[in-house]
């Protein structure tokens, strides 16, 4: 048995050297599939305690395990940052820092328990990298070349099979919930990445602009159509459409020939934000046929819709307790984020509890941890408390789906090799 009393001694105990590493990972911030000073640091920690790993998993994470038999729990956490919106460099403006922190803090407490014996079953610890879509560019390129089979960390480690004989899942994200020290059960919406090109004809803006077809009025007319669609979206769906404009050619004087259009389209379950994806098309096509236009519309799979494990959300709940009152948890809440740990919960029984400390909005500049104490080791404490319930007490475990090998195979044809 694990004496949860000892593992959050451990935590109490390493605390300053915890609070020390927050800083450090919070202060070295880096993109997607480039964070190779947050692996070093990683497996610093790793190879200081002794612990087994595998490092440049998916070009950039790191894999450690605990145990060697038995039930098998994943803790996944992130370790990317985004662009800063001023100033140039990067910055931590989600909290992966605090993941990655709060991971190797319980990675440490239950590793005693790996070295007497009193693990009954497996963690394994998924440092996983480029969980913002910061680049898809550069992705779609390492795509084509082989180098990637997703477009995230998390794709790709499930498309390499990191995660096949995993039972499990447990993982934490800094949330904006205001009031509350934690939340359970909320569901992230998913999203699909829409690149629409508009093509019309140029022609001189002055002398002859009815010669031309403005590419651009085809983006404008999208837009309004789409504002007007989305009174047609039940609010339970969470459906969100809001595109931008990117690109138009020519100049001042000349009637655009081309523009460019560039969505996500969300919805808090597969079903809606495939019917939502529909819809765009079919807004995209009759407002380029109505001005005489052609349009290209480019489908990218972004991220599927977190539905969470209420099972293991009620273990993490309890823990939760230990340190707060029931009021301070928030059930059931619908966030319109998105990530990629809902590919990952279409798979297996998958947790993602949300914990507060932070100020500033998240991916903006002003994003700071406020309260260290709280986010690097009570939610530290949560976190391996939870896991070391599931290992002491198998009626509390979910089970792993029977058909995940087929789940995972429709899964990587349908979504990740979408488009």
């Amino acid at each position: 048995m694990i004496a949860k009393e000892r593992i959050f001694s451990t935590i109490d105990r390493e605390a300053e050297t915890i609070t020390a590493r927050g800083r450090a990972l919070f202060n070295c911030p880096e993109l997607g599939f480039q964070e190779t000073e947050t692996e070093r640091m990683i497996c610093d920690c790793l190879d200081a305690w002794g612990v087994p790993y595998e490092k440049d998993v998916s070009l950039t994470g790191v894999v450690a395990r605990l145990g060697r038999s038995g039930y098998h729990i994943a803790v996944v956490v992130d370790m990317d940052a985004l662009p800063r919106k001023a100033g140039g460099g990067c910055i931590h403006a989600c909290g992966h820092s605090i993941q990655t922190n709060d991971a190797l803090a319980a990675l440490q407490a239950l590793l005693p328990f790996t070295q007497d014996g009193s693990i009954d079953g497996r963690v394994s610890f998924f440092f996983t990298p480029a969980e913002e879509l910061t680049d898809p560019q550069r992705r779609e390129e390492l795509l084509a070349a082989g180098v990637l089979k997703g477009r995230s960390g998390k794709q790709d480690m499930i498309a390499n099979g990191w995660f096949d004989d995993v039972d499990c899942v447990l993982s934490l994200h800094a949330s904006s919930y205001p009031g509350r020290r934690f939340d359970v059960d909320t569901v992230l919406t998913g999203f699909l990445t829409k690149r629409v090109t508009f093509r019309g004809k140029a022609a001189h803006s002055g002398a002859a602009p009815y010669l031309g077809r403005n590419a651009l009025h085809g983006a404008v007319l999208t837009e309004t159509a789409l504002g007007l669609l989305k009174d047609q979206f039940p609010p339970e769906s969470y459906t969100r459409i809001y595109p931008v404009v990117r690109d138009v050619s020519g100049g001042i004087n000349i009637i655009p020939d081309e523009a460019v259009l560039e969505t996500y389209v969300r919805a808090a379950d597969q079903a809606s934000l495939m019917e939502a994806a529909g819809r765009f098309d079919r807004c995209v096509r009759g407002c380029a046929e109505a001005l005489g236009l052609g349009a290209d519309v480019e489908t990218h799979p972004g991220y599927l819709p977190l539905i969470q494990s209420r099972q293991i959300n009620q273990v993490a709940a309890e823990n939760m307790l230990l340190f707060c009152n029931e009021e301070d948890i928030t059930h059931d809440y619908v966030n319109g984020a998105s990530g990629d740990l809902g590919d990952l919960g279409s798979l297996l029984p998958t947790i993602q509890f949300g914990f507060s400390g932070v100020d500033g909005a998240f991916h903006s500049d002003e994003f700071t941890i406020r309260d260290e104490e709280f986010c690097y080791l009570t939610v530290s404490k949560v976190l391996a408390g939870t896991a070391a319930d599931l290992l002491n007490h198998p009626e509390l475990r979910p089970e792993r789906p029977a058909d995940f090998e087929a789940r995972k195979q429709a899964y990587l044809r349908d979504w990740v090799h979408m488009g």
